[in-house]
């Protein structure tokens, strides 16, 4: 039998990580090129040669890169930034292999992001081809100590026990999502009128309320055993012995994981599709193409894997992202700390964030001191 890791373990060594998700990034990223281009041996040529390129040196880094970018992935990237709007007017089956392009892009950047979260320079990186430029970093910041195991809120066991706290006992009396300010009633049904997103009325996710993970759960998830490798646990199969995704799997065998996944502090209410669209992007900047929803002003560019909230919720989310990280230890980029610091200090907690603050620490017992001793940022 295979025993249960203890319940911080993976955590945040990445550097124990590396080699197993570099390999594993190579070979989704050479198996999408290799795809695109059978009739040609010059993709293989070229993963092979930039795998040895990357190894060292900036200039070896940047030879990486020009490598990579040619035909195959001007394809991917073109088929990557198809916006949802026009995704949905496709044929069934023009519709369906776009996705699965979408899917494997995003699977090399899910790959990507564990790997060089935290080391790149503040400012000098902005999209996928300056985080590839980087792939192999040279050193790895400290991460931050988490807060003990008996200081840890004390939150729902269970994923419905959770959602139903959320909605019931914190925004009982403030039924509005998150970011595009939507209406919701208690059977957490939306108005999209009341927020300009009848347009998304076809959408069938669109007409429900999800609680959305501000710090997405599979970001930290990547980190733990139970998460990459499921097959090693003995509780991580379903009656007929199929592994379970690694997401179930933690929630069966790693009590921290539980934990940081029902915290009330990064969970907020969300229109399912913005939600779902959202996926786990970071924060930040996006390009003038990204996708909008309707009056909403939420921006989201599938290609960049990034999301730009609206204005009114930045300062919620940096306080939040902050939170996460000095709880459970999980780490953040200097740039990202830099991006939190900056929309901390130009939105400081208003009314309601203070008060819904109170609420879930009456609830786990854990306040966020962000906003309970709320201070500009250096």
């Amino acid at each position: 039998a295979v025993g249960q890791p203890q319940a911080g373990e993976d955590c945040c060594n990445i550097q124990s990580m590396t080699p197993h998700l570099l390999r594993l990034m190579f070979r989704r990223l050479s198996s999408l090129i290799f795809r695109s281009s059978r009739k040609s041996g010059s993709a293989r040529k070229a993963v092979r040669g930039a795998a040895r390129a990357a190894r060292s040196g900036w200039l070896r880094r940047l030879l990486f890169l020009s490598m990579l970018v040619g035909t195959p992935t001007a394809l991917f990237v073109g088929v990557a930034q198809v916006p949802a709007s026009l995704l949905d007017r496709l044929p069934a089956e023009v519709r369906q292999g776009v996705r699965q392009v979408q899917h494997g892009v995003g699977e090399v950047y899910g790959m990507l992001e564990p790997v060089v979260s935290g080391v790149l320079p503040a400012g000098r990186f902005e999209d996928l081809s300056d985080l590839l430029a980087a792939v192999l970093p040279e050193g790895w910041r400290p991460s931050v100590e988490p807060v003990p195991p008996g200081a840890l809120p004390k939150t729902a066991t269970n994923w419905a026990s959770t959602r139903r706290t959320l909605y019931e006992q914190v925004y009982f009396d403030r039924r509005k999502t998150f970011y595009c300010g939507c209406a919701y009633g208690a059977d957490s049904s939306v108005n999209l009128d009341s927020c300009g997103l009848s347009s998304l009325i076809t959408q069938s996710r669109a007409l429900r309320v999800e609680a959305e993970h501000v710090f997405p759960a599979s970001q930290f998830g990547n980190f733990r055993r139970c998460w990459r490798e499921p097959e090693r646990f003995n509780a991580c199969r379903d009656d007929n012995g199929k592994v379970l995704p690694g997401r179930e799997c933690c929630m069966r065998t790693d009590p921290t994981f539980v934990t940081a996944h029902n915290d009330l502090h990064n969970l907020y209410p969300a229109v399912g599709y913005i939600n779902a669209q959202r996926s786990n992007h970071n924060w930040g900047s996006v390009n003038p193409f990204a996708e909008q929803y309707g009056q909403c002003e939420m921006r989201i560019s599938p290609w960049q894997r990034r999301a730009e909230p609206p204005e009114s919720t930045r300062g919620a989310i940096a306080r939040t992202m902050l939170y996460m990280r000095d709880t459970y230890g999980f780490r953040l980029s200097r740039q990202d700390e830099q991006l939190y610091h900056a929309w901390n200090n130009q939105h400081p907690p208003d009314d309601w964030e203070r008060l819904r603050n109170r609420r879930i620490r009456a609830l786990q017992g854990l306040g966020n001191h962000y906003i309970e001793s709320y201070r500009r940022l250096p």
